[in-house]
């Protein structure tokens, strides 16, 4: 334990650190400090809704997972086109799939954009993480009856191209939903054009330690015993104790080794809450990422977000902001 203590001693993210890399990452070019604010969708009524898309609630009996997966389907009512892009979005730890519509105001956000003609016709698909809403959306490193990502990859999007032939895909998250929108948009970048995060988890050792001690980490041991707090428990239970076993599942380090004709036409969104940065310091994950994207020439955008923190208010006042994106980038 006093080694442990020594070691985090060594490796905290220090005040001063933080504000100049604050600095740095805010002179790149790709990135933008923004205020959103709010936006009164009360003209924007569940009979309007109702016109423009239909929404199907669908169920999966996995072969990889102990239970039954549940996703939504949001396609326009009177699709014209087969192609029509296709968004999938991943919830945050604890939440559910339907989040997206009642706390981060996706189908206002969609249908506002809609009517002012700044974004063409979707389809988006809510991915529930199984597992109480705590699965990572992985597979868990010992049980092999806990597999979410197997599921994804192999029973979700296959049923999802049966449905629409001609659709390119697009992946967003939010929270543990932005670390899986990452780490499976670039472990699997032949399916996804657009990887989007919310205040995303995207550099898991950053949650813990420095992000410098990365080639230290990979040696260390971390039992699940010394740990009281749930999160952290279950966050072993997913990725397991080793750290080199981790590092195959962070996206900071996937980054690192992403070659670069994979990449072409390939772009990614992040934005964080600038207030998000203590619990598990999601701003300082965002700043290491947008650091190491610029470095290995990524097409990227940032947006570091005025006054925000972990919230699906935060995502909400966000929306417009990545469907645009999406839209402009996935037509490309």
């Amino acid at each position: 334990m006093i080694i442990l203590g020594i070691f985090y001693i060594i490796t905290y993210p220090y005040k001063s650190k933080l504000l100049r890399k604050l600095k740095r990452v805010n002179s790149f070019e790709e990135v933008e400090f923004i205020k959103n604010s709010d936006t009164n969708y009360s003209n924007i009524s569940q009979e309007e809704i109702n016109k423009y898309i239909t929404l199907e609630e669908k169920n999966i009996k996995s072969s990889f997972v102990n239970e039954e997966m549940k996703y939504t389907i949001i396609s326009p009512k009177n699709k014209i086109k087969n192609n029509i892009p296709c968004l999938f979005l991943l919830h945050g730890l604890r939440d559910e799939n339907n989040d997206w519509l009642e706390k981060g105001k996706l189908l206002e956000n969609y249908i506002s954009l809609l009517k002012k003609g700044e974004i063409n016709p979707m389809i988006f698909i809510l991915v529930s993480s199984g597992g109480d809403g705590q699965s990572w959306y992985s597979n868990f490193a010992i049980e092999k009856n806990y597999q979410y990502e197997n599921y994804i990859i192999g029973e979700l999007i296959p049923e999802i191209k049966i449905k629409f032939t001609e659709s390119p895909f697009g992946i967003a998250g939010f929270s543990m939903g932005g670390y899986a929108a990452f780490k499976l948009g670039l472990k699997y970048i032949e399916i996804f054009k657009v990887i989007g995060s919310f205040s995303g988890a995207i550099n898991l050792i950053r949650m813990s330690v420095n992000r410098r001690v990365i080639r230290l980490f990979k040696f260390i041991y971390i039992p699940k015993f010394l740990f009281t707090d749930v999160d952290k428990k279950q966050f072993v239970r997913v990725f397991g104790s080793w750290g080199y076993k981790i590092l195959k599942e962070d996206p900071y380090s996937m980054i690192k080794y992403m070659k670069e004709d994979k990449l072409k036409n390939k772009y990614f969104y992040a934005s964080v809450g600038i207030e998000d940065r203590v619990n598990h310091l999601m701003l300082q994950q965002w700043l290491d990422v947008m650091g190491r994207m610029k470095k290995n020439k990524y097409n990227f955008r940032g947006y570091l977000c005025d006054g925000e923190t972990h919230t699906w208010d935060y995502v909400a006042r966000d929306m417009a902001n990545f469907l645009k994106f999406f839209n402009e980038k996935i037509n490309k």
